[in-house]
């Protein structure tokens, strides 16, 4: 089950641009907000952020996100085609 708590840091880091400034506007420590998004990725599976030389928070790309593995490190199967 997701946290409603490491969701609403999961959005301030999407907001503000780095880790470091969504703990900042939640009033938590760096080592809090890093630590619930950590938790976070590993309920779903996904890497959620990614961290950049600037050290700010970047969300990945859209294919990146699609090609997330499962823990046995097999692909997900492509969908497959509608019928022409």
């Amino acid at each position: 089950m997701l946290d409603i708590l490491r969701l609403r840091v999961l959005a301030a880091i999407a907001e503000h641009g780095s880790v470091t400034q969504a703990a900042r506007r939640l009033n938590y420590s760096q080592p809090a907000v890093s630590h619930h998004l950590a938790r976070l990725e590993a309920a779903t599976g996904a890497r959620l952020v990614q961290r950049g030389r600037d050290r700010t928070a970047r969300r990945p790309g859209p294919r990146q996100r699609m090609s997330r593995r499962d823990p046995s490190g097999a692909r997900p199967a492509p969908p497959d085609k509608p019928p022409r």
